[in-house]
């Protein structure tokens, strides 16, 4: 077994270490956002459930292309940022005359389940921050506003969720860069369960790579589906 964990991470480094990370202000910020917002299952046409796992990259992709902030406040916010990861979650019922009964953050947070599963198959379960410092406090309170004016109701009605995102001298909780499988589970009020997840590495942190026809290929593929050649 543990030959076999060893393999697994030495083929996992190789492969991470091949690929060639995008620099942070090529980083297309609108797809950022589509990768890091999972569809969730058994959601139905009675309600809306939508998560938004922000990792501290898209914030350094959305600086990168802010001309108008100086440096000094955008090492600030990243500064506030950096030890912690947010996920910006909505829910709501849809009454059989499209009114929305949005839920509540308490709501959310009681039945919301969070966790993470690494490159050898370790599950760790994250929990909500609720101790934040009161320069985290400004930011959450400014970016709310920023969601309302650019999706109406549901960014008004979108709860910011901060997980802890350091673990001692072992790097990050939640490294986009690294393997793994980020899961995220919610609950209706009538204890429906809908369920998402987002695969890591995040491809769009990477230059992709190509098939032999030309063909970009994900970040996670081992082989080109169309030709069936190994990947570099």
């Amino acid at each position: 077994m543990k030959r076999f964990l060893l393999t697994v991470l030495v083929s996992a480094i190789t492969f991470l270490q091949a690929a060639e990370r995008k620099p942070i202000g090529e980083i297309d910020t609108d797809s950022f956002t589509t990768a890091t917002m999972p569809s969730f299952s058994n959601v139905g046409d009675d309600h809306v459930a939508m998560a938004w796992w922000i990792p501290r990259e898209f914030w350094g992709a959305i600086f990168a292309r802010d001309p108008s902030t100086s440096e000094a406040d955008k090492k600030a916010m990243m500064d506030t940022l950096s030890e912690v990861t947010l996920m910006a979650v909505v829910q709501a019922d849809i009454s059989n005359f499209g009114a929305f009964s949005f839920y509540s953050m308490d709501e959310i947070r009681n039945t919301m389940k969070v966790s993470f599963v690494n490159a050898d198959g370790s599950r760790k379960s994250l929990k909500t921050m609720t101790d934040l410092s009161p320069d985290l406090e400004v930011l959450l309170g400014v970016f709310k506003p920023i969601l309302g004016a650019a999706m109406g109701n549901l960014g008004t009605n979108m709860h910011f969720f901060v997980f802890d995102d350091q673990k001692g001298f072992n790097g990050r909780v939640l490294d986009p860069y690294g393997k793994g499988e980020l899961s995220i589970s919610l609950n209706k009020k009538n204890k429906d369960l809908m369920e998402a997840a987002i695969e890591f590495p995040l491809d769009i942190l990477y230059v992709p790579r190509k098939c032999p026809n030309g063909k970009d290929a994900h970040i996670s593929w081992k082989f080109c589906p169309w030709t069936g050649e190994a990947l570099p």
